[in-house]
């Protein structure tokens, strides 16, 4: 920085936080992690074996790359239908969990996927607030840069995955979407915005997933 050089020191382990050798370093350390943990099971006990298993041959795995495993990270998740419960508890060294989020995802062990609606609606309306505060200062070309960025890309994230949750869930989202066109035009709350989407060419929440997951395929 303004030619002023760090002491350069030699790096024998690892890369610095934040650097972009990062995640290509790390997938090619764990490239052949799926193949240690491959395994079915039938009934609950012999889950329960073979999870202990899997746990120690992760440990061992980690040991021998001179990988970390962060047990304060780790949790269990037994997933289940709505109207059946299980009582696991493979690995009593780990915290059992009903939620837990993996990289900005929220899972639920009934796989309902509402706890990350209950996020994603509330990042969405964050988002609404500030596209109008852009709008007024800024106008529309502006406020729809910000619409991409602060709003979609919230939409777009993981949406192959919760995409296909229940009617009533995406009800939710597609209502704090239209608050956003209606937004961005200018239309009163009871207004259709139907024609909106087309105008902004801004595709709804329910063309969106279907665009994503079409692009996944090809």
């Amino acid at each position: 920085i303004q030619k002023t050089h760090s002491r350069t020191l030699e790096v024998k382990r690892g890369v610095p936080q934040g650097s972009v050798l990062g995640p290509a370093l790390f997938l090619l350390l764990t490239n052949d992690m799926p193949d240690q943990l491959q395994g079915t099971c039938k009934t609950i006990e012999t889950l329960e074996r073979n999870t202990s298993t899997y746990l120690n041959l992760t440990k061992q795995y980690c040991s021998n790359n001179d990988l970390v495993l962060n047990e304060n990270k780790t949790v269990q998740i037994a997933f289940k239908t709505k109207n059946k419960q299980t009582q696991q508890n493979a690995l009593p060294q780990l915290d059992i969990k009903e939620t837990t989020k993996y990289l900005g995802i929220i899972i639920d062990a009934k796989m309902t996927w509402k706890p990350h609606i209950d996020q994603l609606c509330r990042r969405l309306s964050s988002g609404t607030y500030v596209i109008r505060r852009i709008l007024q200062v800024g106008g529309l070309d502006t406020a729809k840069v910000a619409y991409f960025a602060l709003f979609e890309s919230h939409l777009r994230y993981g949406i192959v995955a919760w995409g296909g949750i229940s009617n009533a869930n995406l009800e939710r989202v597609l209502i704090q979407q239209k608050r956003a066109i209606r937004c961005l035009v200018g239309l009163h709350y009871q207004e259709s915005c139907r024609e909106s989407f087309k105008q902004l060419k801004i595709l709804t929440v329910v063309s969106l997933y279907i665009f994503v997951k079409l692009s996944c395929t090809l």
